[in-house]
């Protein structure tokens, strides 16, 4: 695979050649040719000089200047189609090469700044489950707390260890809502959101038949390959041969040229994300982290997958696949951050309900518990479940604490039921109470003698 110095030589190689401009069929006189060609040849190559240096200095230009250049050949490859049916890239095979070679140099620009997977493996990939399977889709509008919406932005947070979309779904309203766009980066947030837009018709194409939202395509894309439409969806790899990267030999199936889509949908439907039902704000940033990985969870830093260009988001990043460097800075726009553009101009409706603290559709467990107790309820949810094997468990093995009911133990708050999330906790768990509950029925006995209404299980 050539370097990118030697994609470079060649783009300027090709950029120097006047026949680009002489495919230019709309012109009627060769003056108009040659003041074409001219001016052209000329804007091209200092354009090209100077992204050149750009590139080996370490800034943007070169990547802004690809982006437009790219652009150009391809609306320019589109002209011509329309204009003549029978001309199309591969019967012009200079301006062909020269689209290639942008993509490419785009692609290894996108390389040497761009995300990198924090799986460790492709095991880890092939391990994910269809995460409606685990937790149930919920369709309703997401409820945030007026005390939440009006917390003021949020700076550098860390973030919960957690995997679990129960555990963190929280977080990710909480993080999102707080969240503002750092002064020097919210041009780039609305650039990348308008390009996004402007492509929305493809990024529906890939998403409509597998009921993904077009936006979280796009940020996908953005993420992964800055928009490039000649690498593979899955990890920015070149469409040429099969991916080379985490997840590795995708797709299984593919005998170049094939298509962009026919990419995009093997990596969507590879993650699990095909046919899902609930695309409320927390599913999508969570189906986002796991696509790139959870390795910042480790070291409880946000992702800037997620959280590039906000405030949440300071430094750190996986410079390699599975390599972390502690004092590297994201230099792209994260999902999470694009996400919250469009939703903000209204390209994107989330369906955030801001609620007070008596909207919220559940009383809290602390300031309800005496109530609780004094009306010789069951437990705040005052319900007791049927036949649940939690019963026999906390019989068998707790047969000394007379003094509370098995169904106590499972009393759950008010926050997270406004979004659907109350669920009992998993048979896996339930070892981990034994020895609290021993301690707390001890200390409630002596101190005095009252029921306790909550236990944490994790």
């Amino acid at each position: 695979m050539d370097s990118s110095e030697e994609v470079l030589a060649k783009l300027n190689d090709d950029l120097s050649l006047a026949n680009l401009f002489d495919l230019l069929d709309k012109a009627q006189t060769i003056e108009e040719v040659n003041a074409i060609r001219a001016f052209g040849n000329e804007l091209l190559e200092r354009r090209l000089l100077e992204s050149v240096e750009g590139f080996r200095s370490g800034t943007r230009r070169f990547l802004n200047v690809t982006e437009k250049m790219l652009e150009a050949m391809t609306d320019l490859d589109r002209t011509f189609v329309a204009i003549s049916p029978v001309r199309n890239p591969i019967q012009a095979p200079a301006l062909s090469s020269i689209i290639g070679r942008l993509g490419e140099a785009l692609r290894l620009f996108h390389d040497d700044e761009g995300m990198r997977k924090t799986h460790n493996s492709d095991q880890e990939v092939e391990d994910l489950n269809n995460d409606e399977d685990m937790i149930a889709p919920v369709l309703d509008p997401v409820k945030i707390p007026d005390d939440i919406a009006n917390s003021g932005i949020l700076t550098g947070p860390k973030t919960s260890t957690s995997r679990k979309y129960e555990e963190i779904a929280d977080e990710y309203i909480r993080f999102f809502v707080s969240s503002g766009f750092k002064n020097d980066r919210e041009a780039l947030v609305k650039k990348y959101a308008l390009k996004a837009v402007a492509e929305k018709s493809r990024y529906e194409a890939v998403g409509n038949p597998l009921g993904i939202p077009w936006w979280f395509v796009a940020a996908i894309h953005l993420l992964e390959s800055s928009y490039n439409f000649s690498t593979h969806l899955h990890n920015g790899d070149p469409l040429s041969n099969r991916t080379f990267r985490v997840p590795s030999g995708r797709p299984a199936a593919w005998l170049p040229p094939n298509s962009w889509e026919e990419s995009a949908r093997d990596a969507l439907t590879h993650q699990k994300l095909a046919g899902l039902s609930d695309w409320s704000l927390p599913r999508a940033l969570w189906r986002w982290e796991r696509y790139n990985g959870w390795g910042y969870r480790k070291k409880r830093l946000p992702s800037p997958y997620l959280w590039s260009f906000s405030s949440i988001y300071t430094k750190g990043k996986y410079v390699g696949d599975g390599v972390f460097n502690k004092s590297a800075v994201s230099k792209q726009c994260g999902c999470a951050t694009f996400l919250k553009f469009l939703h903000d101009h209204g390209h994107v409706d989330l369906k955030l309900d801001v609620v007070g603290e008596n909207e919220q559709g559940q009383p809290d467990s602390d300031a309800n518990a005496d109530a609780v107790v004094a009306d010789n309820k069951p437990n705040i949810d005052g319900v007791v479940p049927p036949a649940h094997p939690f019963q026999a468990f906390f019989e068998e093995r707790l047969p000394e604490v007379r003094h509370f009911k098995w169904h106590e133990f499972l009393i759950k708050g008010g926050s997270h039921g406004a979004n659907g999330l109350n669920t009992d906790p998993p048979r896996e768990l339930w070892e981990n109470v034994l020895p609290l509950a021993r301690a707390l029925y001890q200390r409630a006995l002596i101190r005095t003698g009252a029921p306790i209404f909550a236990i944490r299980w994790t």
